[in-house]
């Protein structure tokens, strides 16, 4: 018989026989510990404390499989599981006890976003046309026209309307938009 199998079978017998004493022992050390560590809700549960112990015990593999060892094995997992702070146990606690951060805020932020949104919008509709009418250079002038008017507002779509590479496209719609970033940092923030 491998000392796996052996383990599990005496742990199995150990804990089916004694588990109101686990249970209790194990209460105690979390009283213990949450009164030393000042802590005033540990979500931290015996019945996972003894089932995470009871995992790590089962994989152990130990020479001695006698119920004095296991059950040595076992309560000394199951103080690891409440003293170690990087313990499967602990881990499960972290995921378990985050709660989720509601922040009381007035109910007016969501008209006052709409409208900083809707102003944000308002601007750059303003900053286009401003640009389209005061544009001199006819060239500047047709590639506005094909972004805003055509719709061509992607690089290969700008390239197959002007039949030209899309690396030429890509920065002619780039130049376009600094020019509009430009315009619309002079309304913004110059003001």
């Amino acid at each position: 018989m491998s000392s796996l199998s052996g383990i599990k079978k005496t742990l199995d017998a150990y804990i089916s026989k004694n588990y109101d004493e686990v249970r209790r022992y194990t209460n105690h050390l979390l009283t213990s510990y949450n009164n030393y560590k000042n802590i005033k809700l540990s979500m931290l549960k015996a019945d996972t404390i003894i089932n995470n112990a009871y995992l790590h015990v089962v994989t152990i593999e130990a020479e001695k499989t006698d119920e004095n060892s296991v059950k040595s094995y076992l309560l000394n997992s199951i103080k690891m599981q409440i003293l170690w702070p990087t313990s499967l146990s602990h881990k499960q606690d972290d995921c378990h006890s985050q709660e989720p951060i509601i922040v009381d805020e007035p109910e007016d932020t969501d008209i006052l976003d709409k409208i900083e949104i809707e102003a944000r919008y308002n601007l750059r509709k303003y900053c286009i046309q401003k640009y389209m009418s005061e544009v001199k250079d006819p060239v500047e002038k047709r590639i506005a026209e094909a972004y805003f008017i055509e719709e061509r507002q992607t690089a290969k779509a700008m390239a197959d309307f002007f039949d030209i590479p899309r690396t030429s496209a890509h920065y002619m719609i780039r130049n376009l938009k600094q020019k509009l970033r430009e315009l619309e940092y002079s309304y913004r923030y110059v003001k």
